[in-house]
């Protein structure tokens, strides 16, 4: 139904900070757009589009087409059974009365509805409905308090937490100011504008939609690219950055003097974007001693901003020539013995500690992923090499070069190129979307550096929680799971974790036992998450509670048992499981053991039995060759028509001991033959067989 457009308007809540992380606008900006969409739904409020603008300095959220007032809303409250509500003469007694007075209401208006239980006395009762203001006055200072963000500060004695002090707030409907306060900020007034035209001010000086901004820095640089005859790439993380550090984008370029060309690329790279967000420029992928930077408002004098930025750039430049200088002055694994002085992580010993772990974790995989002696030669002196960069001057200005500088100083020192690029690899990736190691070198390190970083914080007591992840324990297992997925690498991780927890000497403060499950544990919920998504939903757990000691088996089950999971075959398996693991459960305590086939005594039984037989090591045989499909095929066929005779025909809990724990241990081979190494589709709802 159209609502009369008296009844609608728009809502702008505006807060003013100093400047933001410009990491965190983007995800303050998604959690302020999600909070009011589902606070106005719990508050039965309407509306239409709602958009976000921000920059580093301000969040905007403008709500279009709010409905002024709530929906209206009957709730349905369940009394007493009518036996006590009302005597056997149809009259009122003390509880149907005390129901009514406590609901509000006056007894007649007391209902008799038949439930599954029997008849019930319930009322209903309608919600009254407030204006859209007096809710919005309401919901908007904790909406805003709940936008989170990885570090937080307080600014003044009122208790807030916010990522930088809060300088002012707008709230608007329409052209009413709505008076909030939050936390000691109170929301500013303005007079007489609606919110389009307030706006349209804004958008006067700005471009406020953060996505056509980025839109037209990103085409500002192209032109820039072309016209000056260099290649056209911008890095997306500055691009990203710059974005939300301006409002009115104005792009200006610029040079520095050529001898700073010696410099790595990655250090150029590094050193431009830190603290000036200056993006490199290249001709045929050398980069040239030329710059483009975006600065905010139009009518500056270019001229007067190119020399404040060369003068700061060589300043910049002429203290990484100078680190990179030093840092190459002996070779490079000369600096290892450094690495003794920085610690790792509180009670988890030093970085070289850390290294001669990594050393003997890299051995034992590529032990077992069985690769040639060289490759293993170059994967135990990566290993050893891996952390070097963190003690030179230059990782030491620029932390994000660790590992690139790794690779550029090992080179420089006569390192093998597989060595060096392994130094690189091994931080990869840095998260989800970025690239994964090339080389198998870079690979079994990344593996090793991740498993030990795993093992080690867990172990210590540190557990993520919720989005708080300082450690980036989410963020290792992810890459863990990726490189390993990507590269098809058959690792039982179980025997890897237990050498990661030796190599510690008792430094962790859980036991070898119970860590081993928690680590896997986490591994498998990081799984769970990785893995595409199944029709059901259950199946992804289903395979996981099978194991997860072969990461690259997880995924191929997921992936064999979701293409066939709609298949009259794959529904008998799982009715099969779901039958045989029913009794299982009601079977605990009891002691099963080896089938003994001279205790068979029932002809059913026996032919279940000759069904698991005759088909038991073709069906293992197709498991052990991932052939997933043919084998859910194979053991609905050989066992659910048996089954469904000997469950109808033969009582497995008989009295007699003896037959009773027989039959259970045939129900435990047949169940375990699948379940082990497949999945449990026992864990599927609503299983039918048609």
């Amino acid at each position: 139904m159209k609502k009369n457009i008296r009844d609608i308007s728009d809502f702008l809540l505006e807060i003013n900070v100093e400047e933001l992380p410009v990491s965190c606008v983007r995800p303050a900006l998604d959690k302020l757009k999600n909070a009011f969409i589902e606070r106005l739904k719990t508050e039965r409020i309407a509306h239409g589009n709602i958009a976000v603008f921000g920059t580093a300095a301000v969040l905007i959220c403008h709500i279009k087409d709010i409905l002024l007032k709530q929906e209206e809303f009957s709730q349905e409250i369940s009394g007493p059974p009518r036996k006590i509500a009302f005597d056997e003469n149809n009259k009122p007694t003390p509880q149907g009365m005390g129901f009514a007075k406590n609901q509000g209401v006056d007894v007649k208006d007391l209902k008799i509805k038949q439930t599954p239980k029997g008849e019930y006395v319930f009322i209903v009762k309608k919600i009254k409905s407030r204006p859209t203001k007096e809710v919005l006055r309401d919901i908007t200072p904790g909406i805003v308090k709940s936008i989170s963000f990885p570090k937080t500060m307080r600014w003044d004695d009122s208790g807030a937490r916010f990522a930088r002090p809060i300088e002012s707030i707008l709230v608007l409907l329409d052209k009413e100011n709505i008076k909030i306060k939050i936390w000691n900020v109170e929301a500013k007034l303005i007079k007489g504008a609606s919110i389009s035209a307030y706006l349209k001010k804004l958008e006067k000086s700005c471009i406020l939609d953060q996505d056509k901004r980025k839109l037209e820095i990103e085409k500002m640089i192209s032109a820039a690219q072309k016209k000056l005859g260099l290649d056209e790439y911008i890095d997306k993380n500055l691009l990203e950055e710059t974005n939300f550090l301006v409002k009115s984008p104005v792009l200006m370029t610029g040079d520095f003097d050529k001898r700073f060309l010696a410099v790595p690329k990655d250090v150029l790279a590094a050193s431009m974007s830190k603290h000036q967000r200056i993006f490199t420029l290249s001709k045929n992928n050398k980069l040239v001693n030329k710059f483009i930077a975006i600065i905010d408002g139009k009518g500056r004098n270019i001229e007067k901003m190119k020399k404040v930025y060369a003068n700061i750039l060589e300043a910049r430049l002429k203290d990484s020539l100078f680190f990179y200088n030093e840092d190459i002055k002996k070779p490079f694994s000369d600096l290892t013995p450094k690495l003794k002085d920085l610690i790792f992580q509180k009670d988890l010993g030093n970085m070289f500690e850390k290294i001669q772990r990594l050393e003997e974790l890299s051995s034992f995989i590529s032990e077992r992923l069985n690769i040639s002696p060289d490759k293993r030669g170059a994967v135990k002196r990566a290993a050893y090499l891996c952390k070097t960069d963190l003690v030179t001057q230059m990782v030491g200005e620029f932390p994000s070069l660790q590992g690139a500088m790794g690779m550029e100083y090992s080179l420089k020192s006569g390192e093998k190129e597989s060595v060096a690029i392994a130094i690189k690899e091994h931080y990869l990736p840095k998260g989800l979307d970025d690239n994964l190691p090339e080389t198998i070198e870079g690979a079994i390190l990344a593996i090793s550096d991740r498993v030990d970083n795993i093992v080690g914080l867990l172990g210590s007591g540190i557990e993520p929680k919720g989005s708080f992840d300082p450690f980036g324990i989410r963020r290792n297992s992810q890459g863990l799971i990726q490189i390993v997925n990507h590269r098809s690498l058959r690792i039982g991780f179980q025997s890897l974790i237990k050498k990661a927890i030796e190599l510690y000497k008792g430094k962790l403060k859980i036991s070898q036992a119970e860590l081993e499950i928690k680590v896997i544990d986490y591994i498998k919920e990081r799984l769970e998450f990785l893995t595409p998504d199944t029709k059901p939903l259950e199946l992804k757990q289903a395979v996981l509670k099978s194991g997860c000691n072969d990461i690259v088996g997880v995924f191929k089950r997921v992936e064999a048992l979701s293409k066939i999971s709609s298949e009259k075959y794959f529904l008998k398996t799982a009715k099969v499981c779901e039958r045989t693991s029913n009794i299982l459960k009601g079977a605990k305590g009891e002691k099963i053991s080896a089938v003994n086939e001279t205790l068979l005594k029932e002809d059913l039984e026996k032919e279940v039995w000759k069904a698991y037989s005759a088909n038991n090591r073709a069906i293992e045989n197709l498991i052990k060759e991932e052939k997933y499909e043919e084998a859910t095929r194979a053991y609905g066929d050989a066992f659910f028509e048996v089954l469904h005779k000997f469950f109808d025909n033969v009582l497995v809990n008989t009295e007699d001991s003896s037959l009773r724990e027989n039959r259970l241990a045939m129900m435990q081979a047949i169940n375990k033959l699948y379940t082990n190494d497949v999945a449990d589709l026992a864990m599927l709802p609503q299983i039918v067989v048609q």
